[in-house]
């Protein structure tokens, strides 16, 4: 049971689609409403598009599909009052099958007797706007084309993030394609797929140019484009998630060892290569029986996409829609603004947070983020109640089963780079079974492996410094500085000099230095000669 100061800040939402019913209630409360946490979600497997469509012709919705919906709904109203949800922080919205129903008024009629509950139906522009939104929240930076693949339509739009947090998008909304995976299932099916296959991609394939021209992109995003040989193209939308799911399943790394859909990209090549693989090839993790026998209607859409020849250079796959452009849409610009990995770390913050991530910027030369050493400093001391055994193997899964797996809008670099920096800061000592990932994390993580492993164990000495995370305002501890420089041959070392202004950290410091030392050996650098020597100076 939710208490009543969290149970304020709850938003519960249902997303009537095509494909399905989505329900889910979020907390928005601060310091994490930037990446939306989700306190339940579900989902109900009924097609409206199927239900009008079963016999080949348009149909009104069966009474008895009515039914199986309020029904669905009252089960989740009971849920909201489990969760102490406040009425006015519950909307229902609905979209294309819903909007195109024949007797749409009578099924929605039907909710709000019922359920007491009434749904905005979403406009094709409003429904491509909110879908635009859900993927501006789902990852850190945005800039590119947007397209969104429900069950009847296919959105198209631009977006641009803001750092103030303002979303900038075509002043159209959106353009709407009647080419969603379940409406391009049953064109498919009406006569031979092939001769069908072969018009349709013409046909898409022009309506996308059309589209293109359409949402107006602006001169200073196109310009960019061109100068980066083409836009990043972000997707949502359940066919197009399964399309990431078939190329993260046949990655060069293996097993793959972020699990997550959002924020996974590949470059325009890989992505429309390999497009005429079978149904029966779409097994993958996450990929539902319902959704591999839609993958000839999703491979379709992206055959004309390559068709319409958009210049694209990076497609980049999002977890963002209709639901998370809802809540994403009613945040301040402040929150909006907001870092997702700082976002999501923030409530774990030691009490001299900004002290001590003020020293692991000073100890690390400019190759990290700040964000990430602002970060590693909110979970430095996260996994120090658990048994010494298991605390390096805990950070290890911490970005993708452990704290941080349910973070929205983390990059897969973040992930692997936060996951190896705890795993380091812990002592990297873990069993067997945790190899295989440690292994593909530093291959995700590539040229930046060996930086993991320095400031993880830079963040290993502070915290061995400050055991409890706090540093006295009133009294001097360590000054430290950094930087990188070349030997007499010309190799590239990384210099520390750490001054001890408090004598009983002497001992503990000369230690750090003589680790970080032994880091800068070779037999410490990772296979592709990633990684550098190790100067320690300190002065007492």
């Amino acid at each position: 049971m939710a208490s009543t100061a969290s149970s304020q800040h709850y938003r519960a939402l249902v997303d009537i689609g095509s494909n399905g019913i989505r329900f889910s209630i979020s907390d928005l409360s601060p310091p994490t409403a930037r990446i939306m946490p989700t306190v339940y979600q579900n989902r109900c497997g009924i097609s409206l598009y199927d239900a009008q469509n079963a016999a080949g012709t348009k149909a009104p919705i069966p009474s008895s599909v009515i039914e199986e919906v309020v029904a669905v709904l009252l089960r989740f109203k009971n849920t909201c009052q489990d969760f102490e949800v406040q009425d006015n922080n519950i909307r229902l919205v609905a979209t294309e099958a819903t909007r195109n129903a024949i007797n749409r008024e009578d099924l929605l009629g039907q909710i709000d007797e019922r359920t007491g509950w009434k749904v905005d139906l979403l406009t094709k522009e409003e429904e491509g706007r909110l879908g635009a939104m859900g993927i501006a929240s789902s990852i850190g930076h945005i800039d590119g084309i947007c397209m969104d693949m429900g069950g009847g339509s296919v959105q198209m739009t631009w977006v641009v993030k803001k750092p103030n947090g303002d979303v900038d998008m075509s002043p159209v909304g959106s353009v709407s394609f009647p080419y969603g995976a379940a409406a391009l299932m049953s064109t498919l099916s009406e006569v031979n797929v092939q001769k069908k296959e072969a018009f349709l991609l013409d046909e898409i394939a022009s309506k996308f140019q059309r589209g293109l021209e359409d949402i107006k992109i602006p001169p200073g995003l196109r310009d960019e484009a061109l100068r980066k040989g083409g836009y990043t193209l972000y997707l949502s939308g359940g066919g197009f998630r399964g399309r990431g799911y078939i190329l993260m399943s046949k990655e060069g790394i293996q097993p793959y060892p972020i699990p997550i859909i959002n924020c996974y990209s590949v470059d325009a090549p890989r992505f429309f290569s390999n497009l005429e693989e079978s149904p029966e090839g779409a097994s993958a993790f996450r990929v539902s029986s319902r959704r591999a026998s839609q993958v000839p209607a999703v491979l379709l859409v992206i055959k004309s996409l390559a068709r319409a020849e958009i210049p694209i250079s990076k497609v980049v796959f999002t977890q963002g829609g209709v639901r998370e452009g809802l809540l994403y849409s009613g945040l301040p610009l402040s929150i909006r603004a907001q870092n997702p990995l700082i976002a999501s770390t923030l409530p774990h913050a030691p009490k001299s947070a900004a002290s001590l991530t003020s020293l692991l910027r000073d100890a690390v030369p400019d190759m990290i983020e700040t964000e990430v050493l602002t970060s590693t400093i909110n979970l430095l001391y996260v996994h120090g109640s658990m048994p010494k055994d298991i605390r390096a193997a805990a950070a290890l899964r911490s970005t993708t089963t452990g704290v941080l797996a349910g973070a929205h809008g983390l990059s897969h670099q973040d992930r692997g780079m936060i996951a190896l920096i705890l795993c380091e800061r812990w002592g990297a000592d873990f069993s067997e079974a945790d190899i295989p990932l440690y292994n593909s994390l530093q291959i995700l993580t590539g040229r930046l492996t060996w930086w993991t492993k320095y400031v993880g164990r830079v963040a290993e000495g502070i915290a061995n410094l400050f055991p409890a995370g706090v540093v006295r305002d009133d009294e001097q501890t360590i000054v430290v500085e950094s930087g990188l420089s070349s030997s007499n041959k010309s190799i590239q070392q990384c210099w520390l000099k750490v001054s001890v202004l408090r004598q009983d950290l002497v001992g503990s410091v000369m230690e750090w230095a003589e680790d970080l030392r032994k880091l800068g050996k070779k037999k410490h650098w990772d296979k592709q000669g990633s990684g550098m020597k190790v100067e320690v100076e300190v002065r007492t």
